[in-house]
């Protein structure tokens, strides 16, 4: 990367974590400009205003959030051994989420629900990814044999996002990982229960 590129790329990185613990709308330029040490018009000169750093931040939050999932299931080869680990990555990974402000997804869908259509549909999108990949999963465990073939692919993925980001909500809240932990027990238990020949 060249140095327009290299200083960019260090602006959404930073702001990322200042939106995210922050949010959109309490997030300032004038609290950019002091964070990143840089004046208004070196930060418009690579995004066009705060609804582009906006959203260039989230979309590096969720990628980042996605490399720790990949790399968690990159040493497992079987579905069932990817659901757990997939679901482990966020008690792992908690102590940074908190560190960062906080899941992205569930901060970015609150704060722009209604002030921020864009952001707001770029959540959309990443859950409907986020969604699609557990059903997909799911369907690919069936196919092999690894899970019974009656079960509910759409219903796990639901219940699975609805778990993580609930378990993420009341374990920062109450300051107590134990919360996060308890939920991916849930969908541990979930998990045992579509494998073949479970009862």
């Amino acid at each position: 990367m060249g140095k327009a590129e290299d200083t960019r790329q260090s602006i959404i990185e930073q702001a990322a974590i200042i939106f995210n613990k922050n949010g959109y709308q309490r997030t300032s330029m004038s609290m950019l400009t002091n964070a990143l040490g840089l004046t208004k018009g070196a930060i418009y000169g690579h995004f066009s205003d705060k609804d582009a750093l906006a959203v260039e931040a989230f979309r590096f939050s969720i990628g980042q959030v996605s490399q720790r999932v990949g790399d968690r299931l990159s040493s497992h080869t079987g579905v069932l051994d990817k659901l757990h680990a997939f679901a482990r990555t966020f008690v792992d990974f908690f102590e940074d989420t908190v560190r960062e402000g906080g899941c992205p997804i569930l901060n970015t869908a609150v704060d722009s629900d209604d002030a921020h259509p864009q952001l707001h549909g770029e959540v959309r999108r990443v859950l409907t990814a986020w969604e699609g990949r557990l059903v997909a999963m799911v369907d690919a465990g069936k196919e092999n044999g690894e899970i019974r073939p009656d079960a509910d692919s759409e219903l796990f993925a639901t219940t699975f996002i609805a778990l993580v980001e609930g378990g993420i909500l009341l374990a920062k809240t109450v300051g107590d990982r134990k919360y996060m932990e308890r939920s991916v027990e849930g969908i541990d238990l979930l998990i045992n229960q579509m494998a073949a020949g479970a009862e």
